[in-house]
Order: C-alpha cells, then structure tokens, then sequence
C-alpha cells in the first residue's frame, strides 16, 4: 500500500466543490504513475482534513481551501 499524501484546491469564488475537485484532480495526477508506469484506470482513496477560508474586505473576498489526505487505492 502506498503511503498518504496531502492535496489542496482553492476557490476563490468561496465554492467548496471546486476547490475539493482541484485537490482530487491533483491526487489523481500525483499518482498517474506509479514505479515510472502509467496508470491507465488510476483510483484513489482520500480523506477530507481541513477547510479554511477567508471572507470580506473591500474586495469582498471569499477564498476557500480544501485540503485531502488521498492514496492510491
């Protein structure tokens, strides 16, 4: 089995499904390949560890983070 990694994903439209399917995106990418060969059917396991986010200002910000824990599966 191979070890867990960390992915993060950002909106900065504050959508917490964009930023979640950014940091997915990125664990599938990560474990594209695996020993130097591609995986063509590639599946992770991942894990939901942290949402943050910042909201107001004069810009009316509103940033939200995603960060997964995923491994290949």
């Amino acid at each position: 089995m191979m070890e867990t990694q960390n992915f993060q994903g950002t909106s900065q439209a504050g959508d917490f499904q964009s930023a979640l399917q950014e940091a997915i995106n990125e664990a599938l990418t990560a474990f594209s390949f695996i020993d130097g060969a591609a995986i063509s059917d590639q599946r992770i396991a991942w894990k939901l560890i942290e949402i943050s986010g910042s909201k107001g200002g004069f810009l009316g910000e509103k940033t939200i983070t995603v960060t997964i824990e995923a491994r290949a599966d």
